[in-house]
């Protein structure tokens, strides 16, 4: 009886000390280290996410040792996403005026536009057995100016398609061996002499066999403040005096510039002060370009010339200034 007795009271004994020690947990209280690397954890976990994006110089891509294993923390390679793309928000904000014209640049390329606020169209015309027209114009953001534009380039493909069913054309094959002989081709730029004016300049590839292609450089000229096409009579007041004054100019320039590729009688033809010797004008800030066909004042191997003339020689013929802004 005393050992069964001394046995019980130690089971109590047990008992007792092994139920407080299951009540501990709750009493205890964290070491200093315990409470500080539990309150840098909650820490994160409550500003995660109001974190602000980190600094582009401390966006390196790599997780910082440890942070990936504290519950809560950011992951690193969002923030560096996050700090990457306001590093790009910042280059876009801070560029410099020539990355902004070269963006600019880039978007009317992409546009197919040669310049902002002029959208490039293509004419094109290719059917089995028959002539190759392909022609570039642009649009320029007036309903007057762009059906002008636009029936003028339906006109000179459809005069082309014409002259080659006449009879004589026959499907064959082209320079390359594959083409019909008959192609027209046309490109063109634009020059802006001021805001009130505007120069459309086509060049016109034609072939239609023999050694070589023909050339015709053909402008329109515009006004931007009535949408009207302009003609020689419309740029000067006193237009003979206008083909008097280019002629004589371009003589000189001519005689100058061609040395020994220069041909009096073609010259003299080519410059006679007539209305189709100046034909083509494309106006610019400085004056006029007065653009000759091959052919007109040189041999086909001297290529098509361009004489410039300043605005300042043409006064005594009465330009329009203000298609120049002045």
């Amino acid at each position: 009886m005393p050992r069964l007795l001394s046995f019980l009271l130690l089971a109590l004994l047990l008992g007792e000390r092994a139920a407080e020690a299951a009540r501990m947990p709750d009493q205890q209280t964290l070491s200093p280290s315990q409470a500080q690397e539990f309150t840098a954890t909650a820490d994160l976990t409550e500003t995660g996410t109001a974190l602000e994006p980190t600094p582009p110089t401390e966006a390196t891509g790599h997780a910082r040792p440890g942070d990936s294993a504290k519950p809560g923390a950011p992951s690193q390679e969002h923030a560096g996403d996050r700090a990457v793309n306001q590093a790009g928000e910042h280059a876009g904000d801070q560029a410099a005026p020539e990355d902004q014209s070269a963006r600019d640049s880039a978007a009317a390329i992409i546009s197919g536009s040669r310049k902002p606020g002029i959208i490039e169209h293509q004419l094109v015309r290719d059917q089995s057995g028959g002539p190759v027209v392909n022609i570039s114009y642009p649009s320029v953001g007036s309903k007057q100016i762009d059906s002008d534009i636009r029936q003028w380039v339906t006109g000179i493909a459809t005069a082309f398609e014409q002259s080659c069913s006449n009879g004589t054309f026959t499907a064959g094959a082209g320079l390359d061996g594959e083409r019909p002989p008959y192609e027209l081709w046309g490109s063109y730029s634009v020059t802006t002499p001021s805001p009130a004016g505007l120069s459309i300049t086509f060049e016109v590839w034609t072939y239609s066999g023999g050694a070589h292609g023909n050339l015709d450089v053909m402008t329109l000229n515009y006004s931007l403040l009535t949408g009207q096409r302009l003609g020689l009579v419309d740029l000067f007041e006193d237009p003979d005096a206008a083909l008097h004054l280019m002629s004589t100019w371009s003589y000189k320039e001519l005689s100058r510039r061609l040395g020994g590729m220069r041909q009096e009688q073609m010259l003299r033809t080519g410059l006679n002060p007539v209305p189709e010797n100046f034909a083509s004008l494309t106006l610019t800030p400085q004056g006029v370009r007065i653009n000759f066909q091959p052919y007109q004042v040189a041999p086909w191997a001297a290529g098509a010339q361009k004489v410039d003339m300043p605005l300042d020689q043409l006064l005594p013929a009465s330009p329009l200034l203000r298609l120049w802004g002045r």
